[in-house]
């Protein structure tokens, strides 16, 4: 491995006319924050003159110098190298104020790159989701279309952080951000020893997330087989970043993972789960250090961890013979297995991102998501990677996943075995009636009735008002017979209405409003609480509607439940002259009837 480690200032860094750091679109977003940047600030504040402070390493994979601009692909430290050239910019914005305009022209010339052709080009290009919004904000343009906010936010936090400065402690600030400043330039000549030195460089783990860690895995090994290969999983990589911008990404593969093996795999344990599936699927990974241990591994080495997984004997059999590494399997090449992964990766942004072409498919799982069902995504994943279910075939699945999620949250059921749960379900998509073998294994930790039904008066939304608005709505559906000839607007149209108020002793909602305390009687301030985030303390009204409904007391509300359109608030004006706690607790048995029939599989 050849290696050029370089000790550089800030100024030397950037100070090559004809070099320009590249950061490639499979690496991961912008993402330093307030937090990150204000360290970076005080680190270089509060440097005296006879101290340095060093950042970090810069890790470049370089070819041939020419005379014209060399693109140098960072493969480590595109964070720092991002913000440093934010902070320049605001220090030749700060510059530029004072009128210091010949010091400022020597910080623009330092963010700027030729070649032969003297075409001026940003010292720093972005991968292809930040560069736009990177452009915008160097030049101080469409701050309203910028996506990336972090790019955006950071210059402006370093502007008015210079701006407190007097101007001793800003030329200072300037002297040592240039000269005092140190980055270890780390020159590779070779992709393979690029990722090589990657790994070496942050072995602890202490900084990097899964995703770093498999993106450096699957390059690393690329690169070492051929160009060709490299290339190609490059850019299925960048089409998983795409795919995945505003998700997270090692959620995402968590949940592949989970699917892939059929069983729960903890963020802990997710890079060499990954790893392991990578070497018994993919040809030619003999050369890379983990094969010679992982190929070793025997099916012992993994029960115990199987056993504290699994619920009975012949499930605890089944895993071992899956995690035997020798098992014998017609194996994939390097660019086939991140194909495949770029595939997966845009079906779980289609499902995050409810975009599949049917809407009907996309309201059922913006239902998952208002009664919170992340762990099904590990089976949604694999469910909607299949082309042998039909659309209505996944429409009856997901309902009976909403009914299965909605029951064990209302009655407080253990959450950390739905991972092994939506896992275990995978095995049910390869047999012959496998709607009713998911229906088998969903019942099997299902509440019943009663359980639901009890559980159902007196569970509290406070931490869940998107999962009341649903079952609000589908209560509504069934009022109206629906068919599904109508949808009910989920968006800021329709509000959430807490009949008795959430706030009832503060002397502004008592003048404005209504002395809802008094109303309730003897305790209400003690017992509100336990009643006002009940079921049947909900409804559903028009946005308009819901303001001038607002606090008001009960009677002058009725005025503003008798002009909604919904049956669920009408039922209000005939049923309930007055509401107080009773009325909440009478309401809410009313509505566990209902839920029976309406959340059954």
């Amino acid at each position: 491995m050849k290696i050029t480690p370089t000790p550089l200032s800030i100024n030397q860094l950037f100070s090559t006319r004809n070099e320009q750091f590249y950061i490639p679109a499979y690496q991961r977003r912008y993402a330093w924050q307030w937090k990150q940047c204000k360290e970076l600030f005080n680190d270089i504040k509060y440097l005296t003159n006879e101290d340095s402070h060093l950042l970090g390493n810069l890790v470049c994979l370089i070819g041939a110098h020419s005379a014209d601009i060399n693109q140098l692909e960072v493969i480590d430290g595109q964070q720092r190298i991002t913000t440093l050239s934010l902070l320049l910019t605001a220090i030749s914005k700060s510059l530029k104020k004072k009128e210091d305009f010949e010091e400022a022209q020597k910080i623009d010339s330092l963010l700027t790159s030729s070649g032969l052709d003297r075409v001026k080009k940003n010292k720093v290009e972005l991968g292809e989701l930040d560069n736009p919004d990177y452009i915008k904000v160097l030049k101080g343009t469409d701050s309203d279309t910028i996506q990336n906010l972090n790019l955006k936010n950071n210059l402006q936090y370093f502007s008015d952080w210079l701006e407190e400065l007097t101007d001793e402690e800003f030329y200072s600030f300037h002297f040592k951000l240039m000269d005092k400043v140190l980055i270890i330039r780390l020159d590779v000549f070779q992709a393979k020893d690029a990722y090589k030195l990657f790994e070496t460089i942050n072995n602890r783990g202490l900084s990097l997330s899964a995703t770093d860690i498999i993106k450096n895995f699957l390059l690393g090994h690329a690169s070492s087989l051929d160009n060709e290969t490299l290339e190609s999983v490059k850019e299925n990589w960048k089409n998983i970043i795409v795919s995945l911008d505003g998700i997270s990404t090692d959620e995402f593969f968590r949940h592949y993972m989970c699917s892939q093996l059929k069983r729960k795999i903890t963020y802990t344990f997710l890079n060499d789960e990954f790893k392991k599936l990578y070497i018994k699927s993919v040809k030619n990974c003999e050369g890379l250090a983990e094969y010679r241990v992982y190929s070793r591994l025997k099916t012992e080495d993994f029960e115990s961890e199987i056993v504290e997984e699994i619920d009975t004997e012949d499930e605890i059999i089944e895993e071992i013979q899956e995690k035997d590494l020798t098992e014998s399997s017609e194996k994939i090449t390097a660019t086939e297995f991140a194909k495949n992964l770029a595939g997966y990766a845009k079906t779980y942004s289609l499902i995050r991102k409810r975009k599949f072409a049917n809407q009907k498919i996309n309201n059922a799982i913006f239902d998952l998501q208002r009664i919170q069902s992340v762990p099904a995504y590990t089976f949604l994943l694999e469910l909607f990677s299949r082309e042998q279910f039909s659309y209505s075939d996944k429409l009856e699945i997901l309902r009976m996943i909403a009914v299965f999620m909605l029951r064990r949250h209302i009655c407080s059921r253990q959450t950390g075995v739905l991972d092994n749960i939506f896992s275990d379900l995978v095995h049910k998509l390869d047999g012959e009636d496998v709607k009713n073998a998911i229906k088998e294994r969903l019942l099997k930790d299902m509440p019943d009735d009663q359980e639901f039904k009890l559980n159902f008066t007196k569970a509290d939304y406070k931490r869940s008002i998107n999962r009341a608005k649903y079952v609000l709505e589908q209560i509504e559906y069934t009022l109206h017979a629906s068919t599904g000839e109508f949808t009910i607007n989920s968006g800021m149209d329709v509000h959430l209405e807490h009949i008795i108020p959430q706030v009832i002793t503060t002397k502004k909602s008592k003048k404005e409003f209504g002395d809802w305390e008094k109303y309730l009687g003897n305790n209400s301030k003690l017992v509100h609480g336990d009643y006002v985030n009940k079921i049947g303390n909900f409804t559903l009204l028009g946005q308009k509607l819901n303001i001038d409904a607002s606090n008001n007391p009960f009677e002058d509300k009725l005025v503003e439940y008798q002009k909604s359109s919904f049956k669920v608030t009408k039922e209000i004006i005939d049923n309930y002259p007055e509401f107080r706690f009773n009325e909440v607790e009478k309401r809410s048995k009313v509505l566990a009837e209902r839920a029976i029939d309406i959340w059954k599989i």
